[in-house]
């Protein structure tokens, strides 16, 4: 058997060539999609919860408290870029244009899927911007709009335009 009679240096290279080759043609774009629980308020303390299949913000108490909905994170590839979700990770914020406005649904997607389509993950995908201990999301399919809760509690979770206090909330990893 002649393969046996070839130098070690020719078969070490050849055990090289093919670990290489294994890495180089493997898979270039696997990505983790690893979901983090987060607990998010607004600067006027209203929590999320659902109502009516509806995210909105507002004030719970005593009994009502274990109604807050925690924000499931899993981030994407651009910088301070994530998806946001509730409901265990089974409904997802998405950024959809109605008419003229820019407006907030929850959609049930599996959002590893939808991480590998760009076009249709940017729908999903907000950056998180912070300033000391506040953060505001934008959506990355509207620039310039922004994750909102209404001044009044109880009202939906939506989109503006128009920055202020109602863009304005505490995000927290959940213990």
């Amino acid at each position: 058997m002649e393969i046996f009679r070839c130098p070690l240096s020719h078969l070490i290279s050849l055990i090289l060539l093919l670990f290489y080759s294994e890495a180089a043609c493997g898979p270039t774009k696997r990505r983790l999609y690893k979901m983090q629980t987060f607990r998010i308020w607004d600067v006027n303390q209203k929590v999320f919860y659902l109502s009516n299949n509806q995210l909105v913000a507002g004030y719970l108490q005593a009994a009502n408290a274990k109604l807050e909905e925690k924000i499931y994170v899993v981030l994407t590839e651009s910088p301070g870029g994530m998806f946001l979700g509730i409901h265990e990770g089974k409904l997802w914020l998405a950024c959809v244009k109605s008419g003229e406005k820019n407006t907030l649904q929850l959609e049930e997607v599996n959002i590893t899927d939808v991480g590998r389509n760009k076009e249709e993950a940017k729908r999903f995908a907000f950056t998180r911007s912070q300033n000391g201990s506040i953060t505001s999301f934008e959506s990355a399919a509207y620039p310039g709009w922004f994750l909102c809760t209404e001044s009044e509690g109880d009202g939906p979770v939506s989109l503006t335009n128009e920055p202020g206090d109602t863009t304005r909330f505490y995000f927290h990893a959940d213990q």
